[in-house]
């Protein structure tokens, strides 16, 4: 039978003798020391007791366990004394989530950050980066990769961790990474000389959250032709070249990512003559309505907003 021993109850003599399964596939003895190292880190300046956690935790440390079961367990005890009279165990949630996705950086592709241009390179070979953040050199893009701050990914509560992995983050890619290359590209246009410079207090502002870019720039910028605007505004004549010339407009804006308003105020309203024909004119309705379909035909998680003004 396998030994099973809660964490808070484990003596060294005991713990020896459990084999746990790393993430990489390869077993291990279980070492409580780095489980206690891992819960004081994502309790550190926060009103959370690290050994609070511990006693919560409810996975049964046997031979076999897994570290990514042991962690989200970790997770789930933090989620569930979360209150309002303790909001913080939210961002102990929030950095163990942080943490998996470092120990899965590692595993997948060797390192975690350290070697920024690296990424750059097989991003941009695999066609999920942008090309043009080749326009760096190999020596600008390790300078950029030295402002790297890790700790600026522990600033995120649970939800917002989550949101940031599921929503913006490319396989493989890291927070940081992710706002740098943002920041990178967004200095892009600045002459050579310059554009480190502005690259670097654009770096800072936004992974200090002193910036906050809109979905579609987070999402996309760094992926091919993705824009650096996220949102445009579109008009339509009366007449039906510019209609349909105007949704065209509207599904290529939406398949790069942008979100797009649309005027519909000079279409004649319900009613009106069209061709000689009275009362042939059906208003503004179905142009939304084909609108509406069209962006939710080509979705990149955007949105459609029709006006009258």
């Amino acid at each position: 039978m396998h030994s099973t021993l809660e964490l808070n109850t484990i003596v060294p003599a005991d713990a020896a003798k459990i084999t746990v399964v790393r993430r990489d596939g390869s077993p291990a003895p279980l070492d409580v020391t780095k489980i206690r190292k891992v819960v004081s880190w994502a309790c550190q300046g926060l009103d959370a007791n690290p050994i609070t956690l511990e006693a919560g935790l409810t996975t049964r440390l046997r031979t076999g366990v897994t570290t990514r079961e042991i962690q989200d367990n970790l997770i789930n005890c933090a989620l569930e004394m979360c209150s309002p009279a303790e909001p913080d165990w939210r961002y102990v949630a929030g950095r163990l989530h942080i943490w998996s996705l470092w120990k899965d950086a590692l595993v997948s592709r060797g390192y975690q950050y350290g070697d920024y241009a690296q990424t750059v390179f097989t991003k941009v070979q695999a066609g999920e980066y942008d090309s043009r953040i080749l326009t760096y050199t190999l020596d600008e893009l390790q300078e950029a990769g030295s402002w790297i701050n890790a700790d600026w990914d522990m600033d995120y509560d649970y939800a917002g961790a989550v949101l940031l992995t599921k929503r913006y983050l490319l396989p493989n890619e890291l927070p940081q990474e992710a706002l740098l290359t943002c920041a990178l590209l967004l200095a892009s246009p600045e002459v050579p000389e310059k554009r480190l410079k502005w690259a670097k207090r654009f770096y800072e502002a936004i992974a200090s959250r002193k910036i906050s870019l809109a979905t579609p720039i987070l999402a996309n910028l760094r992926v091919p032709r993705g824009s650096l605007s996220s949102c445009f505004i579109a008009a339509m004549d009366d007449n039906l070249e510019s209609i349909f010339e105007t949704i065209t407009d509207t599904a290529r804006i939406s398949k790069n990512g942008g979100g797009v308003g649309v005027n519909v105020s000079r279409i004649r309203a319900t009613g009106s003559w069209v061709m000689n024909k009275p009362n042939a004119s059906g208003g503004v309705i179905p142009w939304i309505k084909l609108l509406n379909d069209t962006a939710i035909a080509v979705n990149q998680g955007k949105f459609f907003c029709p006006s009258m003004a």
